[in-house]
Formats: structure tokens, sequence, C-alpha cells
């Protein structure tokens, strides 16, 4: 079992689930949230771009600026 429990782990996760569910959205086309995670993106991390893609570009950006590494990078 793995516990997240410091601030800046739960911000870590918040944003992996917005990229996974941006991903998701963008890629096939369903809509995987009852809310519109493009507005989430929008508003919780400033994203600008008005398409799922887009945001999906920028959050990627956004990640690998905020932790130093690509999203989904593997840890040896």
């Amino acid at each position: 079992m793995i516990v997240i429990d410091t601030p800046e782990g739960i911000d870590h996760y918040r944003m992996c689930q917005v990229i996974a569910a941006l991903k998701l959205e963008a890629s096939t086309g369903m809509k995987h949230s009852r809310g519109s995670i493009l507005k989430l993106a929008q508003q919780q991390y400033g994203c600008v771009k008005r398409t799922k893609k887009g945001a999906l570009a920028e959050m990627l950006a956004l990640y690998e600026e905020t932790y130093g590494k690509e999203y989904g990078a593997k840890v040896l």
C-alpha cells in the first residue's frame, strides 16, 4: 500500500491525474470525468489552450518544468 501524505505528494498525484484524464479524453474522444477536465486544467494550472490536446501539451511541459523529468519516465 502506498500512502501519499505530504502536500508535495498530493500535488504531484493531482497533476498526474489531470494529465492522465486529458490524455485519455484527447486520444479517444470519450469523456472520462463528470466535469470538464479541460476547465479544471485551465483553472488549477493556468492552461490557456482551448483544446484538450493543447492543454495536454501544456500540462506535459508544466510537469517537466516542475519535476525535472518527463511525465511517465521510469526511475531506476
